[in-house]
């Protein structure tokens, strides 16, 4: 059995989102898999550099109509990125940490 060295506790989820390079604008899309306290996971078409910081946002979030909070972007930073295998298509899992 493999341990999880996680501090935080993980929830699933299946949310779309949106991100951006840090100091870019061209607007990537992903699926949000689990969050928690210390990060995130996304699923996405296209791997990411460990070590990229990225801007995310949840796609169709308004600050106005929502609970979550007033930031309609997060800074994260990407700790790891696998490919896993999905119907024959690349699909990569990336870890975040957020961060700021």
């Amino acid at each position: 059995m493999i341990a999880n060295k996680r501090i935080h506790i993980r929830k699933d989820c299946l949310v779309p989102v949106r991100y951006t390079y840090e100091g870019q604008h061209k607007t990537y899309y992903a699926r949000m898999i689990n969050y928690g306290d210390g990060g995130l996971c996304l699923k996405t078409r296209t791997p990411i550099e460990p070590g990229a910081k990225l801007e995310l946002s949840l796609e169709g979030y308004s600050p106005k109509e929502s609970t979550l909070g007033e930031f309609d972007r997060y800074p994260v930073a990407v700790c790891w990125t696998k490919q896993v295998p999905e119907r024959g298509l690349p699909v990569y899992e990336t870890g975040l940490k957020y961060r700021g």
